[in-house]
């Protein structure tokens, strides 16, 4: 079977890439992550307020039951999993670590880091990326679902952290409440597009973000007192319904398209994308044989 460009290696013949400097990077990217995201957000190490005790201080109307942040032991993990595999032979080498991953795994890393600095000692600034994602399906657990599930949930948290810039600056409820619903449509306009309108849908993202706007209607059942004295009961219920329902819409339209790529095969972009590539490696085959015989 041929194996898609993105993810070609060296036949089993050559031996085994040496590990570079990207793949060096990857794992001290990590290890920063973990240690100073972890030890200054979480658990106050420098002596500042952890993220939970700021979330709580700058509470909005869309923020999230602290449960959702649970999803960090899920893009931990299988981060954890990137940085390990991608220093293995099999995997070293391959387009998607080198090409793919590049620099922008530590480049986001680099952002994250920044960000929990500034938000410890509450300067608090919009932070906005990313995760761009490309490769084979047998790749995906590995190489694509880390970054897939983290920009999924650094999509939310950036919606979070507008929201969470005005109540810093101390804006009426008015404003207030018109950035959250503002938020909360510009999450579904994003859940819409990863799905439709990108060459290979984004399942991942998609399910990120109805996980975010189904904890946000999780908190806004029994919302902090900050909320209460802010917004009405009845603003507070609409909100939480709006978040449901663009939470519990996400998954149909991700059912719905793939019941469209059943009945209509031929619409499928992976397989679109996976003929391409295949036409593009049997076509540098047959031109690396052709300089073969020339040469010959």
């Amino acid at each position: 079977m041929n194996l898609p460009s993105c993810c070609s290696r060296p036949s089993s013949s050559e031996p085994p890439a040496r590990l570079n400097h990207k793949n060096i990077l990857n794992l001290i990217a990590f290890i920063a992550n973990i240690v100073l995201v972890y030890g200054i957000g979480n658990a106050g190490w420098i002596g500042t307020p952890t993220n939970g005790e700021l979330s709580d201080k700058y509470q909005t109307i869309v923020t999230p039951n602290s449960s959702a942040f649970s999803i960090w032991a899920v893009i931990y993990v299988f981060q954890a999993l990137f940085a390990i595999g991608q220093l293995l032979p099999k995997f070293r080498a391959v387009d998607m670590v080198q090409k793919g991953v590049g620099y922008w795994h530590c480049l986001v890393v680099t952002m994250q880091i920044g960000w929990t600095f500034t938000f410890a000692y509450e300067v608090i600034e919009a932070s906005l990326y990313y995760t761009e994602s490309d490769g084979s399906l047998w790749e995906f657990w590995l190489l694509r679902f880390p970054f897939a599930i983290h920009g999924g949930w650094i999509t939310a948290a950036s919606a979070l952290n507008v929201n969470v810039q005005v109540v810093s600056m101390e804006q009426p409820s008015d404003v207030q409440l018109a950035v959250g619903i503002i938020s909360l449509a510009v999450l579904h306009a994003i859940s819409v597009w990863v799905l439709f309108n990108i060459p290979r849908p984004n399942w991942t993202i998609a399910c990120v973000l109805s996980w975010a706007l189904g904890w946000i209607y999780n908190e806004l059942q029994d919302p902090l007192d900050m909320i209460k004295d802010t917004f009405s009961a009845d603003t507070i219920s609409g909100v939480a319904y709006a978040a449901v329902a663009v939470a519990a819409g996400i998954i149909p339209l991700q059912i719905l398209i793939r019941l469209l790529l059943l009945v209509r095969p031929s619409w499928n972009p992976y397989k679109s994308a996976a003929v391409v590539d295949n036409a593009d490696e049997e076509q540098s085959l047959k031109e690396s044989l052709k300089e073969q015989d020339d040469v010959g």
